[in-house]
């Protein structure tokens, strides 16, 4: 008997043990990380070590990272770099942050007398990196001039040979598609949807490269962190779209519209785009671009107004849109419509339904331009600037107001063109839209 009882209160510890650590069962001691890189077929390395896999490709890594492993990383710190033969290679560097998670892992965790929080943390559960690392490679046989120089060592060795990263300038390496703020808490009725198209050569083959829409991915791919991070929004509650086909499209906005319909009125959306609008030639309606379809088949994008219609169907406490297109024809680099010089001044319509504001990157027939020094759309570069700024604790208004100047001025010193960002209003949302906020 004496011998059962002891052997009960062992397996009641043990089990205590492995089940308190909440967050290590829910979210693992490792984190999936998508690597992708222009062009594709790099080696993935992972401090130091070859992962076997090449871009694109989703690679497991350990969230628990010793200091000095690997050119003197800190702690918490992993160090990836992507190798293709002909390129220079591609070096970046990921801090795992701390990441306060549900509410629940935390009742849980003390409910065992502290005993799940302390294997958390040893096991560097709570920690969470970049979903996703982009790599824009350098041929040998460009200017490295162009670009940073990184030392292998952050210390300076200078005998070491460096590695060319594709970033133009330090300041991207640690402006805002680094050090990016984390909100304290997550809103579980906070929902978006970010799309960044930016291939359409590579699917419609009468197409070149000019047509593409430079750093479209990029943009979108750094946006999502900012909504995970520092807008609050559970990573199940993002979805994240690249070179989107039109039916991918069309079933995104369909699960968003549902995921309103389902939230009781509680649901916050955030949409985001950032790739080529397009303008009926005739009625001037303008379009969402998918990148598997042209502009003589307009019955397979995205209209503009339908996409309002499917995200106001249903109550909502605010949706937010962003656009960084234009609809115009033009582009940062070629309008779909650029071949035979036209341009159009797209149709507007007034916002009647739902509460919600759009913040769209140009006005009238604009083009929406490129900042080609921080690899984003300058529209979105100053979206996020500003979020990491004010660590999203700002108004709309604010909002409206930075980008307005920000975009109008630095587009004519940068890009010697105008571009004019524009906030459009529901009717519903008029008497409140300036004191909305994205806490």
């Amino acid at each position: 008997m004496k011998y059962k009882i002891k052997f009960s209160v062992w397996l009641l510890i043990g089990g205590l043990i492995i089940y308190s650590s909440c967050a290590t069962i829910f979210r693992g001691t490792q984190q999936s990380v998508n690597f992708s890189s222009d062009p594709p077929g790099a080696e993935v390395f992972v401090m130091g070590q070859s992962t076997g896999r090449v871009t694109p490709c989703d690679v497991k890594v350990k969230r628990k990272v010793h200091k000095n492993i690997y050119k003197n990383n800190q702690q918490y710190e992993q160090i990836y770099e992507l190798k293709k033969d002909g390129y220079h290679d591609f070096l970046t560097k990921d801090y795992g942050n701390f990441n306060y998670g549900s509410f629940y892992l935390w009742v849980w965790d003390i409910g065992t007398y502290g005993i799940g929080t302390v294997i958390d943390i040893v096991n560097g559960a709570f920690r969470v990196y970049s979903g996703r690392i982009y790599g824009q490679l350098v041929s040998k046989g460009g200017n490295p001039d162009n670009y940073t120089v990184k030392s292998n060592n952050e210390k300076s060795n200078l005998n070491e040979k460096p590695n060319y990263s594709a970033q133009n300038s330090p300041a991207e390496i640690f402006d805002v598609d680094k050090n990016i703020p984390v909100a304290p808490k997550k809103n579980p009725y906070r929902f978006a949807l970010v799309i960044g198209n930016e291939d359409y050569s590579s699917f419609q083959k009468d197409l070149n490269s000019e047509m593409n829409v430079a750093f479209a991915v990029n943009d979108a791919s750094v946006f999502k962190e900012y909504c995970v991070k520092t807008l609050g929004i559970p990573e199940e509650n993002v979805t994240l779209l690249l070179n989107a086909k039109a039916m991918e499209m069309n079933r995104a906005i369909k699960k968003i519209n549902l995921l309103a319909k389902n939230s009781a009125g509680k649901a916050e959306i955030i949409f985001y785009y950032a790739g080529h609008g397009f303008p009926d030639e005739v009625s001037k309606e303008p379009y969402l671009m998918p990148v598997d379809v042209s502009g003589a088949e307009l019955d397979f994008a995205i209209k503009l107004n339908e996409l309002y219609r499917q995200l106001t169907e249903y109550p909502a406490q605010k949706i937010t849109v962003f656009l960084d297109a234009c609809f115009s024809g033009g582009a940062r680099n070629q309008g779909l419509l650029a071949a035979r010089g036209v341009k159009i001044k797209p149709k507007e319509d007034p916002l009647n339904n739902g509460k919600m504001i759009v913040f769209a990157a140009s006005s009238g027939d604009q083009s929406s331009l490129p900042y080609k020094e921080k690899k984003h759309g300058i529209f979105t570069y100053f979206l996020l600037k500003k979020f990491m700024d004010t660590k999203g604790q700002m108004t709309y208004k604010e909002l409206s107001d930075y980008l307005a100047e920000q975009v109008g001025l630095k587009s004519v010193m940068i890009n010697n063109k105008e571009q004019n960002p524009q906030t459009n209003v529901s009717s519903e949302a008029k008497d409140v839209w300036t004191i909305w906020s994205f806490k």
